[in-house]
């Protein structure tokens, strides 16, 4: 694949993987940049991801696919979305970061105290409502485990893990219920699902968050990840009046 340096494609995207993943034949390449169609939030959207070098030549070839097909969102790195056309930029962005943890540096005696959770347990969807992040929930065919700290019968904090078509172990919907954050919880229940992807042979773990999360920024390099790059995603104007509560 072009331009498999990057982390996010290397990691992340798979020309194999199902169509809301995958970049299919909706691909424009010029040298080290490259923009294709596909990668969506939903399944009835659609999206242009732009990556590369040069981020001028990369806001070029997402307005190219923009202009050959309808799109309802878009996704660049962080210097890209400034060259965009004002009708390609979302004016609501999500700005996050992609971090990345090496099994080969992973410790697995430092946090103690998370158990693995029934895929269909109840209580995750109940604290997964306190997150704002969270796009990934129970029921989700992808997710392969949930881990969780408890309190008795009680859920304090959770985390999910799904696999990449690279083989990544993927990281997410981490939340912890508002009263009790701050005392490393979501750490101790990431530290489990991390000790069975390196059991289980993940190459590399992978996680998203938003840029602007300290206390998510502390608690994943206190893990051992190392952020990797930074990317603007958001519907566009048109699609953000189709969604609901808008």
């Amino acid at each position: 694949m072009l331009f498999r340096s990057d982390p996010l494609i290397r990691w992340m995207v798979s020309p194999d993987a199902p169509a809301d993943l995958g970049v299919g034949s909706r691909i424009a390449a010029d040298g080290a940049n490259v923009a294709w169609l596909g990668r969506a939030t939903r399944p009835q959207e659609a999206w242009v991801t732009g990556i590369g070098d040069d981020a001028a030549a990369t806001a070029h070839l997402v307005e190219q696919l923009a202009d050959e097909n309808p799109i309802d969102g878009v996704t660049v790195s962080e210097a890209v979305f400034p060259l965009l056309p004002p009708r390609l930029q979302s004016p609501d962005p999500g700005r996050w970061c992609l971090w990345t943890l090496d099994p080969g540096t992973w410790d697995s005696g430092r946090f103690r105290g998370a158990v693995e959770l029934d895929l269909d347990d109840p209580r995750i969807a109940r604290l997964l409502q306190h997150s704002t992040s969270a796009h990934t929930f129970p029921g989700d065919p992808r997710i392969v485990r949930w881990a969780g700290v408890e309190d008795e019968d009680r859920l304090l904090s959770v985390a999910g893990m799904t696999w990449e078509p690279s083989g990544a172990a993927h990281l997410l919907s981490v939340c912890t219920e508002p009263a009790h954050r701050g005392r490393g919880l979501a750490q101790t229940a990431c530290a489990l699902l991390i000790d069975r992807a390196v059991e289980e042979g993940a190459p590399i773990i992978v996680l998203e968050m938003y840029t602007a999360n300290e206390s998510g920024r502390r608690a994943y390099s206190a893990l051992g990840f190392s952020e990797v790059g930074r990317y603007c995603s958001g519907l566009l104007e048109h699609a953000l009046r189709d969604v609901p509560g808008n």
